[in-house]
């Protein structure tokens, strides 16, 4: 029996998930970097006395201690080896190619020679943020997180260390990079749905990831992920550019930035993968899957090179004790959902009271102050909170283990809910870059202890144990934000390393997002992307994506030799803009429109003598049923005409199915848009 030929590689493919794989290095090293500038502004702003002194004082023991530190750091060389390696099969690929030794397309060939160089720059960064974190290092403060370095500050750095963070961060955007403001996510899902990418580059996501760093570094309530997700996007984008991909592989490569951001600011790439395919992209297909997959599993193995095996947030463990605690998870669903809902309309309101868009005085006068200012005062309302709560400060990771733990008593666990919902309104309504997904973990960690503990003192008997509530309550807060429960519970799972915590998960999310959805609309996400004109969930589709059979036109076809007097009757009694002209034997021969029919009343030697085979024009495009509209349209570009014939693909000759108008193919885009074009 003849064995089948094996398919052809599908070089397209493969070049796209080698993208996907260099966005996930680049976005494990920007979750690290972020994460170490963070610290390292930490320690300047609040620790600056004792930081100057350890680097100015000559033969001091920190100098010493940095240099044991340099030598005991996993430097990681196969790192360097795989740079280079890459990089010589990238041109050893492409003169190969050229010289027609291996059977790569040139043109593919050059595309992964590009992509090789930029992994390669990928993974050689690596070394500078090694030297960073180990500089970091070397001071407690770097280690025990911005709550402990605040315990030992003096009170006025609380208040004035946010204000002068957002101050910078705002000038910053005002002056060298306007393009940085905003929370990092929604830019990216612009890119996708809406196809506008040129804002991201990867000078502008540097820029918003330093500008982040020193909202978040001086106290601001922000989350980390916003400029991580923004930075894989601008890798994507500026990546799809130089390979001049097609738009939609743009798009999935955008969608892969965004899971690589999340999967590696938590180490959780199976949360990373569904926020991509949930919130980002709106697509579960396995031609989205693959790549997005490889992208955030990438990131993670990056970020925990540097940041070790595992994740900032400790492992918590659950085990159903009594059936009638699923009631309790269904109520904490409800609970969750509204902290969701009340944390999307806080950060909507402050975002119109700092713009001035509120009908009263102290709105209208923050209307009229510069950006940086507005956001400035955002930082100092922040500072001012922090008095009554240090824990609303920053990302408040050491926070959230604590409530994990089951370390905080009620009252701290209630007052650090209501607090972090007021700052994270402050900082990100008054204009401060950073992200939004971040203090949603922090505010389910903080009201799912509370409700824990609340549940735990009126039935201790069927809620046993109090820590877990904060594990799901973590996840349905963030489900109901961003209205993706599937991503709110993969993410705790993950982090908890428990599969028996995913059956309140499931309860908890799924009521959250329900919840959020019917009183909101929308999640957090959407509701900033409807603001820009962008819809989410209903991409219109592509010219692809729209067949010619759903846009031919049926016209009866003429006869070619039907006479003159017969043509001006079917003329004269139709609409159509063009009649297909058959021979005798069915074979399409041309196309008729009435215009040619118009123009030979004025022709003496053709008005009253010709047939349709005079008049018809013969080099006119012939489409299948199965040809997309851009092929089509394409075509009736290439042959200067306005219409096709559309015939069967089988057949001897093929069945005349009808014929192809620009204007019938763009109503037939129009409608399966929904009719809003």
């Amino acid at each position: 029996m003849q064995r089948k030929p094996s398919a052809p590689i599908s070089w397209e493919h493969a070049v796209v998930l080698t993208v996907a794989a260099v966005i996930g290095v680049y976005a494990g090293i920007a979750a690290g970097l972020f994460a170490q500038s963070i610290r390292f502004v930490q320690l300047v702003l609040f620790r600056s006395g004792e930081l100057w002194k350890a680097l100015a004082a000559p033969g001091a023991a920190w100098r010493k201690l940095f240099e044991q530190r340099l030598l005991q750091a996993h430097w990681h060389l196969e790192f360097l080896a795989t740079a280079v390696v890459v990089l010589a099969a990238a041109f050893g690929v492409e003169k190969l190619s050229e010289k027609r030794r291996i059977r790569v397309p040139l043109l593919q060939a050059q595309r992964l020679r590009a992509v090789g160089m930029a992994g390669s720059f990928g993974l050689v960064l690596y070394y500078p943020l090694l030297v960073l974190a180990t500089f970091n290092g070397t001071f407690h403060e770097g280690e025990s997180g911005l709550y402990g370095i605040l315990l030992e500050a003096p009170r006025w750095k609380w208040i004035l260390a946010p204000a002068l963070g957002a101050l910078a961060a705002g000038l910053l955007v005002r002056y060298v990079s306007p393009e940085s403001g905003g929370h990092g996510v929604v830019e990216v899902i612009e890119g996708v749905h809406a196809g506008r990418w040129e804002h991201l580059r990867g000078r502008v996501a540097i820029w918003k990831s330093l500008a982040a760093g020193l909202v978040i570094g001086s106290g601001g309530s922000a989350g980390r992920e916003g400029p991580v997700v923004h930075l894989g996007g601008a890798v994507a984008a500026s990546l799809g550019r130089l390979l001049s991909l097609p738009r939609e592989q743009i798009a999935l490569l955008l969608a892969c930035g965004g899971g690589a951001g999340i999967a590696a600011s938590f180490h959780a790439p199976i949360a990373g993968s569904m926020f991509a395919l949930e919130i980002i992209l709106g697509d579960f297909s396995v031609r989205s899957f693959t790549p997005i997959v490889l992208a955030s599993v990438t990131a993670t193995v990056t970020a925990s090179a540097l940041g070790g095996a595992g994740n900032d947030l400790q492992f918590v463990q659950w085990s159903f004790g009594h059936p009638a605690e699923i009631v309790i998870y269904i109520v904490m669903g409800v609970v969750a959902g509204i902290c969701g809902i009340v944390y999307i309309r806080s950060v909507q309101g402050a975002e119109a009271f700092f713009a001035g868009h509120r009908n009263n005085a102290l709105s209208r006068r923050l209307g009229r102050l510069r950006p940086e200012w507005r956001a400035a005062l955002g930082g100092l309302c922040v500072g001012l909170l922090a008095l009554a709560a240090p824990r609303v400060m920053g990302t408040g990771i050491e926070s959230m283990n604590a409530a994990l733990a089951g370390q905080l008593a009620l009252h701290l666990l209630a007052i650090a809910l209501v607090l972090k919902l007021l700052a994270t309104a402050c900082t990100l309504g008054s204009g401060s870059p950073g992200g939004s997904f971040f203090p949603a973990v922090f505010i389910g960690a903080m009201a799912g202890g509370a409700f824990g503990q609340l549940a735990h003192r009126l039935l201790p008997a069927v809620a046993v144990w109090a820590s877990p509530y904060a594990a799901v309550g973590m996840g349905a807060v963030v489900a109901g934000v961003t209205t993706a429960p599937l991503t709110g519970v993969l993410m705790i799972f993950e982090l908890t390393g428990s599969y028996q915590i995913v059956l309140p998960l499931l309860v908890s999310c799924g009521v959250a997002a329900a919840l959020v959805q019917d009183r909101v609309g929308g999640s957090i996400y959407a509701l900033a992307a409807r603001a820009r004109g962008i819809r989410l969930g209903a991409r219109e589709p592509s010219l692809r994506d729209v067949s010619v059979g759903q846009a031919l036109e049926q016209v009866a076809p003429i006869p070619e030799a039907t006479p003159w007097e017969g043509l001006v009757t079917i003329v004269a009694n139709s609409t159509h803009s063009a009649f297909p002209v058959v021979s005798n034997t069915g074979k399409v021969v041309g196309l008729l429109s009435p215009r040619q029919v118009r123009s030979a009343l004025h022709d003496p030697t053709l008005a009253g003598i010709a047939i349709a085979a005079d008049l018809c024009r013969t080099d006119v495009p012939v489409l299948v049923p199965e040809d997309d509209l851009e092929t089509a349209l394409e075509r009736l570009r290439q042959a200067g005409a306005s219409e096709a014939v559309v015939v069967s693909r089988e057949g001897e000759p093929p069945k005349l199915l009808g014929i192809l108008t620009r204007e019938g193919a763009l109503e037939a885009w129009r409608s399966s848009s929904g009719g809003e074009k």
